[in-house]
């Protein structure tokens, strides 16, 4: 997931640089509100992943099966609730990132490169739209899933088609996607006034969180 959603963040810092030269400052202001939620939702993302990989390395169902029933119990509805969470996010992001007009109008190209990273047309899960939907689908048709089926969705999460977490690999991948969104959030923060990116992020910040209760 953090691989894929860096590649994402990569692609719409480089149109939004490109949309930047051709409009007015007057215009903008929707184009960032639009790049503000969506930094929010990875931002998110990606702090409810590694709080969620970090407690169940290197192996969720054998963290889980170690744990007494009633401590078990405890830790899999907090991690359920943030795994629910994200997959809110991941569908949520989909949509936002595949809506940006103004990121197509300057690069038309752009729009089916954010396609092919999403991996809507790939037949594979370790895909940011095949772990979005698995995600997802937990969310909308809730089931009855076993302690180790609960715990197998954080290893769905971070990318891995097995159990094992390969933690070297997601550690690099979180200060990866950490870098990109500094950089993505500097580039959105010069399109508009302070004053005006303080208004904006409230409203975006708003729209983008999900309460711990969902």
């Amino acid at each position: 997931m953090f691989s894929q959603i860096k590649a994402l963040v990569d692609l719409v810092k480089t149109g939004a640089t490109e949309y930047s030269k051709h409009k007015k400052e007057s215009e903008r202001s929707e184009s960032v509100l639009e790049m503000l939620r969506v930094y929010f939702l990875i931002k998110d993302c990606v702090e409810d992943g590694e709080e969620l990989v970090s407690e169940s390395e290197p192996n969720p169902v054998e963290v889980i099966s170690r744990l007494s029933p009633d401590m078990a119990l405890l830790k899999l509805e907090k991690w359920d609730r943030k795994i629910r969470r994200q997959g809110l996010r991941l569908y949520r992001l989909s949509g936002d990132l595949l809506g940006q007009d103004h990121i197509s109008v300057v690069n038309p190209e752009l729009q089916d490169k954010l396609a092919d990273v999403v991996g809507y047309k790939m037949n594979r899960t370790v895909t940011l739209h095949g772990i979005g939907a698995a995600l997802f689908f937990k969310e909308m048709f809730p089931i009855e899933n076993t302690a180790e089926e609960k715990a197998r969705y954080i290893s769905i999460m971070a990318g891995e088609e097995g159990d094992n977490l390969n933690m070297e690999r997601i550690r690099s991948e979180i200060e990866d996607l950490k870098q990109a969104l500094v950089e993505f959030r500097s580039v959105v923060d010069k399109f508009v006034s302070p004053d005006e990116i303080l208004r904006l992020a409230k409203v975006a910040r708003q729209e983008t969180r999900f309460e711990e209760s969902a």
